[in-house]
């Protein structure tokens, strides 16, 4: 609402009935210390539940305080937001906050105390919150998703960058970084479009799953979380000790469930073990989201290198419907289950953990703290996307603008702006697929067809070389006359 907040200090008070439903004595507040009347101002603390906010509110301002602080019963608490004529609908002419359990306990303890010592009770000063529309920490994640991305994709078309340096510079086999990074064949899996639609089914299966079972299935996930990250980064390291020290591909020792595994594995391994733990006993304090984000970028740049797409055709597939997918799940999904499913999932439904499968930055500079949180598939979706592109552009001898890759990029990072600042005007969770999609998938179409090359890349095919393109048209022409 519109109402003018005090500017004095408010002196905190604890009625009676704790959760505020029923009227005040006539007597209240209680005299101050010493004896000298009631405070010139005062804010009463309440509990959540039994009666409506309204009805607390009305009891608070007939017996004269200021404002009302609604105490939760957990951390998460909602914005309790009225429009500018709640004093004409409602009666309420002072201000209500929502806090977390913790801080209220804090306010009420404090209280009562001072109360029953009959020492001078805490006070409070309220001003208003005015989030800014892009915070440090926003420009932060949206660059750190922007570089992953580009990244997987400089990972996952590694083996045609070597296939080229082999190509001009003979039979010798090439022996650089990205001949180390670049995948096997046994380790691609290439996506087909049934694969591409069951994405959506089974992603769907999963939420649902959560939705119900997620005091049980968080620590379902966060063990694949520790196990998979791990995983992740031990293969990168290996990859970094085999390309500088050759000497340490040996076979080391037979493990079993995990096979045969090199000095470099194992040299590897023990650092992705311990960032895994630190992780794993620190994830619930402020220290814990630098840890997150290393092993989150080791299992996105890890996707990207592994999976890919043969084509624009299952890409606009698997990216359309996802698509809908996040838009169903984020805002249609209240209508059916009463409240964001995708949301309460993310959020950890309510078991005070966190779901690890997402980029957290903390927010600097924000009174009231809390992360910027990315999930994912908000990442890897549009990634497969820009790995396709950008070995298009390699096998097409394009770069730059001239390509598909960096305007993609680009669209992903415009795309990403676009959704943190729906964030922060709607102040409720956004499908981030909704503007993410159209900023790659759409950007992508839009400059394929204004170049004629919508069917080549429908079709995965590669942009033929100018001179290549002159004569094979030189050949059809030759062949139509010959007929």
């Amino acid at each position: 609402s519109k109402f003018p907040l005090p500017k004095d200090d408010l002196i905190m008070r604890v009625p009676q009935d704790e959760l505020g439903c029923d009227q005040y004595p006539l007597d209240w507040p209680p005299p101050a210390a010493g004896g000298m009347g009631p405070a010139p101002g005062w804010i009463s603390i309440v509990q959540r539940g039994t009666c409506t906010f309204v009805e607390k509110a009305l009891n608070a301002q007939a017996a004269g305080a200021k404002g009302l602080i609604i105490v939760w019963a957990d951390e998460f608490y909602v914005d309790l937001v009225a429009g500018n004529d709640t004093k004409n609908e409602t009666g309420v002419d002072i201000f209500v906050l929502g806090v977390g359990h913790h801080l209220g306990e804090r306010f009420r303890n404090a209280s009562v105390l001072a109360h029953e010592s009959g020492t001078e009770p805490p006070a409070v000063s309220v001003t208003p919150y005015v989030s800014s529309l892009m915070n440090i920490s926003e420009l932060l994640l949206i660059t750190l998703a922007a570089c992953l991305v580009a990244l997987g994709a400089f990972c996952s078309t590694a083996d045609v960058v070597v296939s080229q340096q082999q190509q001009n510079g003979g039979s010798q086999p090439v022996r650089s970084f990205q001949a180390a990074l670049a995948p096997h064949e046994d380790e691609v899996l290439e996506v087909d479009q049934w694969q591409a639609l069951s994405f959506c089914g089974v992603g769907s299966c999963f939420l649902i799953l959560l939705f119900y079972f997620m005091q049980y299935a968080i620590y379902v996930i966060i063990f694949c979380f520790c196990v998979g990250g791990a995983s992740c980064i031990s293969q990168f390291g290996a990859i970094c000790l085999n390309y500088y020290f050759p000497s340490l591909r040996n076979k080391s020792m037979t493990c079993p469930m995990v096979g045969i595994l090199s000095h470099a594995e194992l040299i590897a391994g023990v650092p992705a073990i311990i960032l895994v733990l630190c992780w794993l006993f620190l994830r619930n304090t402020p220290y814990g989201w630098p840890f997150q984000d290393i092993i989150g970028a080791g299992f996105l740049c890890w996707l990207q290198r592994t999976l890919r797409l043969p084509d624009m055709k299952v890409a606009s597939i698997l990216l359309s419907v996802m698509f809908f997918f996040d838009i169903f799940w984020v805002f249609i999904s209240p209508l059916f289950f009463h409240e964001s499913v995708m949301v309460r999932v993310a959020t950890g439904g309510g078991t005070g953990e966190s779901v690890p499968m997402l980029l957290r930055i903390p927010t600097f500079g924000d009174p009231f703290g809390g992360d910027r949180m990315l999930g994912f598939g908000d990442i890897a979706l549009p990634g497969l996307l820009v790995s396709f592109l950008r070995r298009h552009d390699l096998m097409s001898h394009r770069s730059g603008c001239r390509g598909y890759f960096l305007p993609a990029i680009i669209g992903y990072f415009i795309g990403l702006n676009v959704t943190i600042a729906a964030l922060c005007i709607m102040r409720m969770g956004q499908p981030a697929l909704l503007y993410l999609v159209p900023g790659t998938l759409g950007t992508t179409m839009v400059i394929a067809s204004c170049r004629g090359e919508v069917g080549l890349l429908w079709h995965g095919v590669p942009v033929p070389a100018p001179g290549l393109l002159e004569e094979s048209q030189s050949s059809d022409s030759e062949a139509c006359r010959a007929e």
